[in-house]
C-alpha cells in the first residue's frame, strides 16, 4: 500500500575533506569542516523532526558531519554503503582527480558499469525510503539523486557546496527537489 504522507528526504554533503582526493582514500574532516558541520546544526535542527531516520556514507568526511548533529538530537547514525562516494575501480590514488574531472561533463548513459550499477542502488534505495529521512553523504551521490529526479542526460547538474542541504519531497510515490543546496562556487578537491 503507498504511503499517502508526504515525507522530507534531506542530502547533506559532507563538511570539507583535510584532503583531497587524489591523496586519501578516507579522509575525516579539515578544521573548516568541522566548524561547516557545527553550523549546520544551527541551519537545520530547527525544522527536523525528533524521529527522523539518519543514514550516513560509511565515509568518514560524512560520518564526523552528522556527529555534532547526532550529539545534540541523540540519533543512532545508520551507517549504509549504498551512499558511499563514487566507485573508482582500478583507478590509482594518484589518478583519481583526473578521473574525476572528466566524468563532471558525461552523461549518464555514458557512464561505466560500476558507476551505472552505483548510482542504481542510490536511486533505488531512495525510492525506498518511507519516512523523513536525512542522510549524510557526497557531491556524486547527490547529483545523481537530483539529476534522476530531474530526469536529466547530465550527471552533474549542480556543485552542492560542503555542508549544504537538499531537499526532497516524496508523495505517493513521486519525488520532488523542493530546494537545492548551497552552490560551491571553487572546484572539488
Amino acid at each position: 500500500m503507498a504511503n499517502k504522507e508526504s515525507i522530507t528526504i534531506y542530502l547533506i554533503r559532507h563538511g570539507e575533506a583535510k584532503a583531497s582526493w587524489d591523496e586519501d582514500k578516507d579522509p575525516g574532516l579539515s578544521q573548516k569542516g568541522k566548524e561547516q558541520s557545527r553550523c549546520l546544526v544551527k541551519e537545520i535542527l530547527c525544522e527536523l523532526p525528533t524521529d527522523i531516520k539518519v543514514i550516513s556514507s560509511p565515509l568518514l568526511r560524512a560520518k564526523e558531519t552528522a556527529f555534532p548533529l547526532q550529539n545534540k538530537m541523540g540519533f543512532n547514525l545508520e551507517i549504509n554503503t549504498v551512499f558511499s562516494e563514487i566507485p573508482s575501480p582500478g583507478i590509482p590514488l594518484s589518478k583519481r582527480r583526473d578521473w574525476l574531472r572528466g566524468i563532471f561533463n558525461i552523461k549518464v548513459k555514458d557512464l561505466k558499469k560500476p558507476q551505472q550499477k552505483w548510482r542504481d542502488k542510490i536511486n533505488k534505495s531512495i525510492k525506498l525510503i518511507q519516512k523523513d529521512t536525512l542522510i549524510f553523504s557526497h557531491f556524486m551521490v547527490i547529483n545523481s539523486v537530483v539529476g534522476w529526479i530531474n530526469k536529466s542526460e547530465k550527471f552533474v547538474n549542480f556543485y552542492p557546496d560542503n555542508c549544504s542541504i537538499t531537499k526532497i519531497k516524496k508523495h505517493e510515490e513521486k519525488f520532488k527537489i523542493t530546494e537545492l543546496g548551497r552552490d560551491l562556487h571553487t572546484i572539488i578537491q
